[in-house]
């Protein structure tokens, strides 16, 4: 007996390695295309705000940021729907199910329509809001011109996120990769072209950098759909097929992606509050220039980690779909020690380097004493960032979205919002680093939340399917 068990254990271990080993090369398959493309909306941004500094123009500098802010807290709400585009898409494969995973990437299409058609009556709507916000007359006529442009990127912009997450979901994850590079170059070409008023066109300044990623995600949504409907994935997903609308997968869509969008839509609004009021109208100019270009630091940090929790979405999807909700555990384990390990990198070098960093994109003493202090509170907050981003992204892929959305949309403006607030007023001599500890002890309590919820296992009852509920 005891010479049998000596004999099967190094089977056993060497089975489990080889699991193991064949996981983490199909997490790191899946996550090194998403992580490019997320990567790349960041390099996106970063390109603009690289041209716009080109202009000499600190009001331009400190515009850009709150004008993003503000145009994402519309569109984010059909971001959160459509990004739910990945997890039925995935549970569709695993179920062996491929017609219905095209389904949902037209479904997200006609949801992007509607939206975009109602982004057409917010734009009156603009220089009310930018007005309210309060910041020196010169940066709010900054940032209406770009946030009227980008307002105009609603449809393409959710469109292609849709179509962009059936890849994702089908885990074709390349196919989105090459189409945000290739809609990055566009981008740049003509944002470079428009700001500066190259080939004949007049300058455009900051509305120009906002009608380069106009130009870009149009060609983006144009190249998705056209690679929808080749005939091997007709073949294999009967994508020509299955373009007409579908109420009931609409509002599978619209059931799991509405908690996820308002969650979105109340995180994107908290932060525009923190960045334009709790700092920006606060603290003034010099603040907000340093929160700025730290921010974009942040991006480097975070995007890539995103892009990794949006493959963990799909590949979690898959597993479930294919009823093996204990290779979803696994899989999640691996993404948190690689987002861990990858921002844990990034945090040394922001403590160590902030100065530096800060110092490439504005050289006033003031800016980059400040923005230091901000990079070095970021070095701590993401390290519990990547626990979050990990254990919410692999929840989506459950279909666990109402009660992490719930959580996020009561905790941060109680502890963003209200913790910045005492903060400014109670400590003032902190100065705009008081609000940035009230955030940071935020994401390390998310983080704290969405482990447990992960490990409490109430996602493996979820079923996202009409059927499957009809059927129970």
């Amino acid at each position: 007996m005891a010479g049998m068990a000596i004999e099967e254990h190094p089977e056993q271990v060497q089975t489990d390695r080889q699991r193991r080993r064949a996981e983490i090369r199909n997490v790191i398959a899946m996550a090194v295309p998403v992580v490019i493309t997320t990567s790349s909306r960041a390099l996106m941004d970063i390109a603009d705000y690289t041209m716009i500094t080109g202009l000499k123009s600190g009001e331009a500098q400190a515009a850009i940021l709150p004008a993003q802010l503000m145009v994402w807290s519309y569109i984010v709400f059909g971001l959160g729907v459509v990004s739910m585009v990945s997890t039925f898409a995935s549970q569709s494969m695993g179920r062996g199910e491929y017609r219905e995973c095209s389904a949902y990437a037209w479904q997200s299409i006609y949801m992007a329509g509607a939206v975009g058609v109602i982004a057409l009556a917010v734009r009156p709507t603009l220089p009310m809001m930018i007005g309210l916000i309060g910041h020196e007359p010169a940066v709010q006529q900054m940032e209406l011109a770009y946030s009227r442009v980008a307002l105009l990127t609603v449809w393409p912009t959710l469109a292609a996120m849709g179509v962009g997450w059936f890849f994702v979901g089908i885990h074709r994850p390349w196919i989105t990769t090459w189409s945000v590079i290739e809609a990055n170059g566009v981008n740049v070409v003509v944002s470079y072209i428009l700001i500066f008023g190259h080939l004949g066109f007049e300058p455009m300044g900051i509305a120009g950098a906002a009608w380069g990623t106009m130009v870009g995600v149009c060609y983006r949504i144009t190249r998705l759909t056209l690679t929808l409907v080749t005939p091997s994935l007709a073949e294999k997903f009967s994508s020509r097929a299955t373009w007409k609308p579908s109420w009931v997968k609409l509002k599978e869509l619209f059931r799991l992606g509405v908690p996820c969008g308002l969650h979105w839509v109340s995180e994107v609004i908290v932060w525009a509050i923190f960045v334009n009021v709790l700092v920006g109208t606060k603290f003034g100019t010099v603040d907000l220039i340093a929160t700025s270009i730290a921010w974009q630091y942040m991006r480097i940090a975070f995007l890539p980690t995103i892009g990794v929790g949006q493959a963990l979405t799909a590949l979690v999807g898959k597993s479930i779909g294919a009823g093996d909700p204990e290779r979803a555990v696994r899989e999640t384990r691996i993404v948190s020690v690689i987002t861990l390990a990858y921002m844990g990198s990034l945090s040394l070098i922001y403590w160590l380097g902030g100065a530096k960093l800060i110092g490439l994109f504005n050289s006033d003493s003031q800016v980059v004493e400040i923005g230091a202090k901000v990079m070095i509170c970021a070095a701590v907050f993401q390290l519990f960032d990547a626990i979050g981003i990990s254990y919410n992204s692999a929840l989506r892929g459950a279909g666990d979205t109402f009660v992490p959305s719930v959580f996020f949309i009561i905790s941060t403006w109680i502890i963003i919002i209200g913790g910045g607030w005492l903060a400014v007023v109670m400590y003032p001599q902190l100065g705009s680093l008081g609000p940035w500890l009230a955030s940071s002890s935020f994401i390390a309590i998310s983080a704290v939340f969405l482990w447990w919820r992960w490990h409490g296992r109430a996602w493996m009852r979820i079923k996202i399917f009409a059927k499957d509920r009809k059927a129970g």
